[in-house]
């Protein structure tokens, strides 16, 4: 059982460094979509041992790279190896489904009081065909994987009419619809070439509270084009104050891991650039899942 686990905490950039932040994943998100066409016909070759590096195994496949600088292919790499080994787990899973693919996952079109009603997903075969195949191949953790993998093969039958066979027929080549890099591929926030980072720390006086308490600044520079296409340091360093969330997992021993920028794009066509924050922390057992009556998530953007 592993000992730690990541938790990543979004957080807007500031204003003066949104421009720099876009205009590095523009110039990134095409590279990472070239890799990921390239390699696509190889996607078997991701699908062994996830022990190593994911740049360094993009790295053995590559015919050619972007040209952006070694630490931002680097990234670029490494995005593109998160990808393409995820993507190698769905077609695993794809496999083992592949038997499960019959017109008894179907409901027939019908009429009704309302009209005519169109043939869609029957989500309780679906849920009966799952849990049968989990507890034959004896592993609980692949349930939310199966069933998701199926219910993409239903949608590719209800479009066209026929099963897929093969897991590329299912999926279409899983590019960018938006920026994302890690930078997990550089050197840390110390050394980095594409990304310098510094977290301090500084005790102020809670009015509120009569009594002082501990916040924390992220410091950060990128490398990233200018205006004309040119690879430079940003002149603007971004000072976040961190969330309370993150300052106390900090204090509490987190170790912060590399972080990876993204875009959000919203309905009117308007983006923003975020960077998730990643921590370390020990993992926390929060008890048998199945004794819960309760689940609550969040999700959500820290502004900066």
């Amino acid at each position: 059982m592993a000992k730690t686990q990541m938790l990543s905490f979004p957080i807007r950039l500031p204003d003066c460094m949104q421009a720099q932040a876009l205009r590095l994943l523009d110039a990134s998100r095409p590279a990472i979509n070239q890799l990921i066409g390239d390699l696509w016909p190889k996607l078997d070759a991701f699908a062994g041992a996830r022990a190593g590096i994911a740049w360094k195994q993009v790295e053995q496949q590559l015919v050619a790279r972007s040209g952006h600088g070694s630490r931002q292919e680097r990234c670029e790499m490494e995005q593109v190896g998160r990808i393409l080994r995820a993507q190698a787990t769905r077609k695993q899973v794809f496999l083992t489904i592949l038997p499960l693919l019959t017109d008894a996952l179907i409901k027939p079109a019908q009429e009704t009081p309302e009209g005519t009603r169109k043939a869609h997903k029957d989500y309780r075969a679906i849920k009966e065909k799952v849990s049968e195949l989990r507890e034959a191949l004896a592993d609980p953790d692949s349930f939310m994987a199966m069933t998701n993998v199926i219910e993409q093969a239903c949608n590719h039958f209800l479009e066209t009419e026929s099963w897929p066979t093969t897991y590329e027929e299912l999926q279409p080549i899983p590019v960018l619809k938006v920026g994302q890099l890690t930078f997990a591929g550089d050197d840390g926030m110390d050394k980095g070439q594409t990304y310098r980072a510094r977290i301090d720390f500084r005790q102020v006086c809670d009015l509120d509270r009569r009594a002082e308490r501990t916040t924390a600044r992220l410091f950060l520079q990128l490398r990233a084009p200018d205006g004309k296409g040119t690879w430079r340091w940003g002149t603007c360093c971004g000072v976040i104050e961190l969330p309370e969330p993150v300052v106390s997992r900090l204090a509490q021993g987190a170790v912060p891991q590399a972080p990876t920028l993204r875009e959000i794009r919203a309905d009117d066509g308007s983006r923003v650039a975020v960077l998730d924050l990643v921590l370390e922390v020990p993992v926390q057992y929060v008890g048998d899942l199945d004794r819960e009556r309760r689940v609550l998530g969040w999700t959500g953007v820290c502004g900066a």
